[in-house]
């Protein structure tokens, strides 16, 4: 009922006059008019209410902002409604119009609670810290006892940067739930950001006397705190008790390390990593991202490459069965060269595990350092089996077969391979590098010099393309032109590869410009730290055309000494003639 007619109706009975009984009951029947009229209205907006918050549920957004909307142009004081837009809008991340409405619900009743905790949540999301505060204390003030609303209003000081207000809500918080992890940890850390390293501490020290069972992990905390605060020997402190009262804890060997290396005491640092290591009971896990720390540092892996190897096996040792240790192991055994061994931890890995599809390219990667071109065309067969998506063990397979010289079946793996390969222009630039020295050894030079011009044309800069795409022009004596163009370009890219000297000498020569060719295979037969018996031969081709034929025997012969050479080398120093 209207509040202004109940007071006008109170005023007509308490001041009777003439007429008053006829007077009397024309008001009482139009207050009943009223009342019916107000009923009516309440029940259309309960309808709408209901129909709205369906479409709500049904998804229908707009629909219910519509109908709710309805409800407070017929009652603009429907507070209820007020409160579903505002949570409409909020998901909406409308937060402006989200904070209007349940602003008005509020106000309307300032005493409902859930319509000033959606404020909390709308002002906390919009970032107005200062509404977000005045509402928390409002929360607080209407239930003191409320945890729920504590946290609010702590979470709200921590959000205006008022920490000392937050510590008083959290002891507040406290002083009704008890001594609770949640609450010290949370305060500890308002006190380092304060600065307040000895309160920070005390939070810590009260979990220890509450919580005596979980000591030794509380003390590793309060060790933590003071190394992270400059103070390394206050963290030994307390190091040194976790040690001793648990020696077998598997995190206080590491935690020493990293006191030791902070120290600079990098020989105790290890030794203390080793015992860690050592320990079952620590997880490999962290064992792993140890390694890997010092592996990514390069200083630290070059300095101390013989502690960490040591390192990976104790993980081997103490780990046995697992492929993560073998895993890791073989990654710093190829890295370091020792392929062999390399590839027998990669085969352990493999054995219990075949799925790790890394593992399997790093074996292959072993396998063909080693030139073990049987075994890499059977590894990379299984690992086809496996993964015959995968484009890199195709390639694989491709090297294997081409220098068993199975050169078609070599052919259909790398073409099988590079459809498979997708935004990895390097790998395509491989693919095609050895579809090209493939179809070169078939003598479809067609097809050849196609596979290298794709090679180029996403990697023009390519030197090692160049100079073979180069050389196997000269060696059919066509192009000649194009031929030193790349091959001078390969030499200035790579200046230092005896290979490319060679190759741009042996284009010159082809070319008939036989000086600059002696200059540049010198240069190749020097810079090789091992006689080459194709450089020498070479060498020896030049200086016969120079009419050197004493220089053109010197270096055939040298050539025979160190290899093979050519199927004419061993003509061409019986007859002492050159053949081509």
């Amino acid at each position: 009922m209207n509040k202004i007619l109940t007071l006008l109706f109170l005023l007509a009975i308490l001041w009777p006059g003439p007429g008053f009984s006829q007077r009397s009951e024309k008001k009482k029947k139009h207050l009943q008019e009223v009342s019916a009229e107000m009923a009516a209205l309440n029940a259309e907006v309960t309808n709408i209410y209901i129909d709205a918050t369906q479409a709500g549920l049904l998804g229908d957004t707009v629909k219910a902002i519509k109908l709710y909307e309805s409800c407070l142009q017929k009652n603009p004081q429907h507070s209820a409604s007020m409160y579903e837009l505002a949570q409409l809008y909020f998901e909406k991340n409308d937060f402006a119009t989200a904070a209007r409405f349940a602003e008005q619900a509020s106000a309307v009743e300032p005493e409902n609670k859930w319509y000033k905790l959606l404020l909390v949540e709308i002002y906390g999301k919009a970032g107005k810290k200062k509404e977000l505060l005045e509402t928390c204390e409002k929360l607080v003030k209407q239930d003191p006892n409320s945890v729920d609303y504590l946290y609010e209003l702590a979470n709200a000081y921590l959000m205006n940067n008022d920490g000392s207000n937050a510590i008083k809500t959290y002891d507040k918080i406290e002083g009704l739930l008890g001594v609770s992890e949640e609450i010290s940890l949370q305060k500890q850390r308002i006190y380092l950001i304060q600065k307040k390293t000895d309160q920070a501490g005390a939070e810590i020290e009260k979990l220890i006397k509450e919580f005596p069972e979980q000591e030794t992990r509380y003390l590793s905390m309060l060790a933590e705190m003071y190394m992270q605060d400059g103070k390394p020997d206050k963290a030994a402190t307390y190091y040194q008790q976790v040690l001793t009262k648990d020696p077998g804890n598997p995190y206080i060997h590491i935690t020493l390390s990293d006191y030791y290396r902070q120290k600079g005491d990098i020989k105790r640092s290890f030794e203390e990593l080793k015992l860690g290591f050592a320990n079952p009971a620590l997880d490999i896990d962290t064992k792993i991202r140890v390694l890997l720390s010092y592996f990514t540092v390069n200083e630290m892996y070059t300095e101390n490459k013989a502690d960490i190897f040591e390192l990976a096996q104790i993980l081997v040792k103490t780990h046995p069965k697992e492929p993560k240790a073998h895993s890791m192991y073989g990654d710093f055994l190829l890295d370091d060269k020792k392929y062999t061994e390399a590839r027998e931890e990669f085969r352990t890995v493999i054995a219990s595990d075949s799925s790790r599809y890394a593992v399997w390219e790093s074996l292959l990667n072993a396998e063909i350092q080693l030139a073990d071109y049987p075994a890499l065309e059977d590894e990379s067969g299984r690992a086809i089996s496996l993964f015959p998506l995968l484009p890199v063990p195709y390639l694989f397979k491709g090297v294997a077969l081409l220098e068993k010289k199975q050169l078609e079946e070599a052919v259909s793996s790398f073409n099988t391979g590079v459809k498979l390969v997708s935004g990895n222009n390097v790998l395509l630039v491989q693919f095609y590098t050895y579809l090209g020295d493939a179809y070169n050894r078939m003598k479809n030079n067609r097809l050849s010099d196609e596979s290298f011009e794709k090679a180029l044309k996403i990697e023009p800069e390519n030197s090692y393309v160049l100079n073979n795409f180069a050389y196997f022009l000269s060696l059919r004596n066509e192009s000649l032109e194009k031929a030193e163009m790349m091959a001078a370009k390969a030499v200035k890219l790579d200046p230092a590869n005896p290979a490319d000297m060679d190759t741009y000498g042996w284009v010159l020569y082809k070319l008939g410009r036989y000086d600059e060719a002696a200059q540049w295979v010198e240069k190749a037969v020097a810079a090789t730290a091992n006689a080459d018996s194709d450089l020498l031969e070479h060498l020896g081709d030049i200086y016969f055309k120079k009419g050197n034929l004493e220089k053109a025997m010197a270096n055939w012969e040298k050539a025979f000494k160190v290899g093979k050479g050519s199927e004419l080398l061993e003509k061409k120093i019986k007859d002492k003639k050159l053949y081509e």
